[in-house]
């Protein structure tokens, strides 16, 4: 099942965390940032033909993380969300930082898709 998301974001700035760091998306366009985001479904979309359902997300809140802390402990529960749902193991975070020391590269999360 494919699942769509809304273009648009909270309009309230207590909902819309990303506000706060509007001049750093400009300022530095291609770092990556960290956020969490709590969704509801906006709407479903049935094609009559095939009867597949296809739901759309809305954001309901979204809160940009940026203590190093936060951001460590928010990854430990990100793997461990996606070994749930993917049953793939992940290696454990020091023994990615170790192998990544050996054989060097990047810090930057790896594509999704693949």
């Amino acid at each position: 099942m494919t699942t769509k998301l809304t273009s648009s974001l909270p309009k309230s700035d207590e909902l819309n965390g990303l506000n706060a760091i509007a001049n750093d998306l400009v300022v530095h366009p291609d770092e990556l940032h960290v956020a969490v985001v709590v969704i509801d479904c906006a709407k479903i979309t049935t094609d009559i033909d095939t009867d597949e359902s296809t739901p759309t997300a809305r954001i309901r809140r979204i809160e940009v993380i940026t203590r190093a802390d936060d951001k460590t402990q928010l990854r430990n529960l990100a793997t461990r969300a996606f070994e749930a749902r993917t049953g793939k193991t992940v290696l454990p975070l020091e023994l990615e930082d170790e192998l990544r020391a050996a054989f060097g590269g990047s810090d930057e999360d790896p594509d999704p898709t693949n």
